[in-house]
């Protein structure tokens, strides 16, 4: 069982505008990708993160 998953923040101007969870790392940074070509002035943070800090 995979114990990360991974967070992908969407920032415009300065403030966190959505966020979204990927189970692997190239599923995130495909979104990224894809959604970089339509919306070229959103900065992108990905990262990853222990499946115990989203689910109790």
């Amino acid at each position: 069982m995979n114990t990360m998953i991974w967070k992908c923040e969407q920032f415009v101007g300065g403030k966190m505008r959505q966020q979204n969870m990927f189970e692997t790392e190239n599923q995130a940074r495909e979104f990224v990708r894809k959604f970089s070509e339509v919306a070229p002035d959103v900065i992108f943070r990905i990262e990853p993160m222990p499946l115990e800090h989203v689910w109790n």
